[in-house]
């Protein structure tokens, strides 16, 4: 403690101390921190281009050479912007040689499961088949579109034989409750069990609210009735309905928990099942499996989320330091002329607007070519984008590189 006072004092005796006059060495005290910036820019700037299903160029060599120096590669994105899911299938086929073989998604485990399983079996027709039918095709987030489809197709073909390639880490999806009730009544040994997850589902057919609104004690009474060891497999799959139900319940019945406390449960069970997914593929291979996620962007900065609890990727991120190991951040956003598809299909405006939000990029954003920025010298001159609105300033804080998609499609539904 006194070798600290000590050079804190000397360092305002010769007049180092920032706030004392005087620059740090880290960043000098700009005369024009707009100008610096744009100069900033200029030199972190990196072009990618996408070709036949790959990326190449200088943004495409730093990517892989971070992803080869991580175990995990963590992408956040802006959701159903198809040329977004293109860009990530790219980075995919750049990176699986370096050893990732499996892809953590924002769906339920149990679903995650049914989407490989007709992958491997069918491929994305077979995907097309079950979303077609009148209690599924409100099902499946993501992947019931198109290109979510091949990259998760991709990611299946990429693992070989050696599955599960897809890790759900995520809650049971809203949509998601019917076909898994008819699942267990068509799967469960105890007759009880099989009849009351026929009522539950009838009621959760097609429905956006049924996980939001039914009495938990349902779901309850359902899990109770499926202690025998044979169906272990349901049992669990009705622990999770009732861990989702409860997450959903204030957004759509608004009682239960907070809605604070609601993200904070679901964030944390995309940790544990995380966890537990490492776990399973140490004991399968003997080693730590690399990991490429695609999630929101909430879910994969660091430190809280937009929603004020600790993100899964901050998570991740100290998980990979406990092991010795790092992980890298990616976030992949909107550039000009990019358009977004809501999950029912309808085109809708990107959330984050690079023009409004972040008016000194838009000189260094290129209109036609993926554009990537290693933010990792942006942290460094924090005082040259000081002017940028909160939420910006903590995109910047959160990712170590930022890559934007121009002219991206919205996402299409897969169609058999």
């Amino acid at each position: 403690m006194k070798m600290l006072r000590l050079a804190g004092a000397c360092a305002v005796v010769i007049g180092l101390c920032p706030g004392h006059g005087v620059a740090s060495a880290a960043e000098p005290l700009p005369d024009d921190p707009a100008a610096l910036f744009q100069q900033t820019l200029a030199a972190t700037r990196m072009p990618v281009a996408l070709r036949d299903g790959h990326l190449s160029g200088p943004g495409a060599a730093f990517l892989e050479a971070r992803a080869n120096e991580s175990q995990f590669v963590l992408v956040g994105e802006e959701h159903g912007v198809a040329d977004i899911a293109s860009t990530v299938r790219a980075l995919l086929a750049g990176i699986g040689p370096l050893g990732y073989r499996h892809l953590a998604i924002e769906v339920d485990p149990w679903t995650t499961a049914k989407l490989e399983t007709m992958l491997r079996q069918g491929g994305t027709a077979a995907l097309a088949a079950y979303l077609a039918r009148d209690d599924a095709k409100l099902s499946l987030p993501f992947y019931n579109w198109s290109t979510e489809a091949a990259l998760a197709q991709a990611a299946v073909h990429a693992n070989g034989e050696a599955p599960p390639a897809l890790w759900g880490l995520d809650q049971l999806f809203i949509g998601a409750a019917g076909p898994l009730l008819a699942d267990i009544a068509a799967g469960a040994t105890n007759a009880h069990a099989r009849a009351l997850a026929q009522t539950l589902a009838a009621r959760a057919k097609g429905s956006f609210e049924f996980l939001g609104t039914v009495e938990l004690r349902e779901l309850q009474d359902l899990h109770a009735l499926l202690g025998d060891e044979q169906d272990r497999e349901w049992a669990q799959l009705a622990a999770g309905m009732i861990e989702s139900a409860r997450i959903y319940q204030p957004f759509v019945a608004g009682r239960g928990l907070s809605v604070h406390a609601a993200n904070l449960e679901r964030e944390t069970l995309m940790k544990r099942t995380f966890l537990a997914r490492m776990h399973e593929a140490e004991m399968r291979d003997g080693r730590m499996p690399k990991v490429l996620f695609k999630f929101g962007a909430n879910h994969m900065m660091r430190g809280l989320s937009p929603t004020h609890v600790p993100s899964l990727g901050n998570f991740v991120s100290e998980f990979a330091l406990a092991q010795g190991k790092s992980a890298f951040d990616l976030l992949i956003l909107c550039g000009p002329g990019t358009k977004a598809a809501d999950f029912m299909g309808n085109e809708v405006d990107c959330e984050f607007d690079v023009a409004k939000a972040f008016p000194d990029l838009v000189a260094h954003v290129d209109p036609k070519t993926p554009t990537l920025f290693d933010l990792r010298r942006w942290k460094d001159r924090p005082k040259q984008w000081a002017h940028l609105a909160p939420e910006v300033r903590a995109m910047i804080w959160a990712y170590d590189a930022l890559l934007f998609v121009p002219g991206g499609k919205p996402a299409q539904p897969l169609r058999p």
